[in-house]
Formats: structure tokens, sequence, C-alpha cells
């Protein structure tokens, strides 16, 4: 129960970060449709911090009693191995979401080629990113996948459900930035490509963190994607 607590508080945290961001980033129109409807912008911020709380909680309930059963509750122990590959796994995500962005998006979709860091959006994608997505996505999505299949195939050791529980986790992971990519660049074959590869393999890769190592880990790596692409290679590629 108290880590539920806990987690519903940061989930709180979080989509006040989320929401505040959304805010921030309204057209003047849209901002006053809102206005008109719910009577003030703030309902934004209320309205994220009560979904990913109650979400983050559901999922944490459901990751705590499924992950047991299938080998998936992994304590939290400081190892060198485990640090080394979430870093690793969190520099090749954020090498395969920025270079491809440079080369290829930013001239499709017409992005800004200059890169302005934001503490707000930084601090977004480490709590909601990094720590809410990991819980969500993967202790409470991916666990209770990886539970069933056990459960239809009578097999709890199979490296196959746990291989298909990474992928079906990272599919929905890529397509849950659908409705951010609608509201930044609008969705057209090229931008809803964009938004499945770029986040379908990183997916593939803090499921496998979760798996092998520990969710710690899994946050670990999503953390040090955003660190490594904001801090270093977005600055760099988009200067």
């Amino acid at each position: 129960m108290k880590k539920v607590i806990a987690v519903f508080i940061l989930g709180l945290v979080a989509g006040a970060v989320l929401g505040a961001q959304q805010v921030m980033s309204l057209t003047p129109e849209r901002e006053s449709q809102i206005v008109a409807q719910l009577g003030s912008k703030q309902v934004i911020i209320i309205v994220a911090m009560l979904q990913t709380a109650v979400m983050a909680g559901i999922a944490t309930i459901v990751g705590s009693w499924a992950s047991p059963k299938v080998g998936l509750n992994k304590p939290f122990i400081y190892n060198r191995k485990s640090i080394v590959a979430a870093v690793v796994i969190g520099l090749v995500s954020a090498s395969f979401i920025v270079i491809p962005e440079k080369l290829v998006f930013a001239e499709a979709l017409g992005i800004g080629e200059k890169f302005e860091f934001s503490w707000l959006y930084f601090l977004g994608s480490v709590l909601y990113g990094g720590i809410i997505e990991e819980i969500l996505l993967r202790f409470g999505f991916m666990t209770l996948i990886i539970w069933i299949f056990s459960k239809m195939t009578k097999s709890a050791n199979s490296n196959g459900i746990y291989i298909a529980g990474i992928v079906i986790a990272a599919l929905l992971f890529a397509a849950g930035h659908l409705p951010a990519t609608a509201q930044m660049l609008g969705l057209s074959p090229v931008s809803v490509i964009r938004t499945l590869l770029l986040n379908f393999l990183p997916g593939i890769g803090f499921g496998y963190l979760y798996w092998k190592h520990g969710l710690a880990y899994a946050m670990l790596g999503h953390i040090s994607t955003h660190v490594i692409s904001q801090w270093i290679l977005l600055p760099l590629l988009f200067n």
C-alpha cells in the first residue's frame, strides 16, 4: 500500500509538470476554446495530475500482483553491469531518436533547426517519461501481458512470452506518443512513421532492461535517453 501511495503522489507531481507543458503549448485559439468550455486553462493541469496519478497507481497494483508470478519482481540491487547496460541502451536509444530526426524527419516535417533547452520539458521527460511511463508500460502493462501469455501457454519460463510482452509494450509505448505528435506536427504518414519508428526500438530496449535487470534499470535507461538526447545530441546536431 505504501508503494501505491508513493507512486500516486509521484503521479500527481509528474502530471502537474505534464499539464504545465500542455498549457504552455496552447495556441491562442485553443486556449480561448478551453477557457470557454472549462472556465480556466489550469483545469488541464488538474486533469493531467489526477489522470497520471490514478493510472500509475493502478499499474503499480497490477505490477505488484503479477510480477512475482512471472519472475519480474527483481529487487533493486546496485550492479555495475546493469548500470552500464542501462546507460548503453540510453545512448543507443537517444542516438536512434535524434540522428534520424536530423537526417530525415527534420526537413520532411519542417521541424526547427535550433534546439532550445527547457528545464520544464526536461523535468517532464524524466518524471513522466523516465519513471511514470515505465511504471505504466513495463511494470503494469508488460507484466500483465506476460502473465496472461504464461497462463495461455502454461509456461512461465519461456523466453518467447517475455519477448512478446516486450514487443507489445513497445508498440503501445510508440503509439502512446501519437497524441503529442498530433498536437505538435499534425498526423500525416511521415509524422506517424516517425513517431512509431523512433519510439518502438527504444521501447524494446527498456523492456529488455526490465526483464533482465529490473524496473529501476529500465527507468535508468529511459532517463539516460532523455539526458543524452537533451544535454548532448540535440544541442550538438540542432544548434
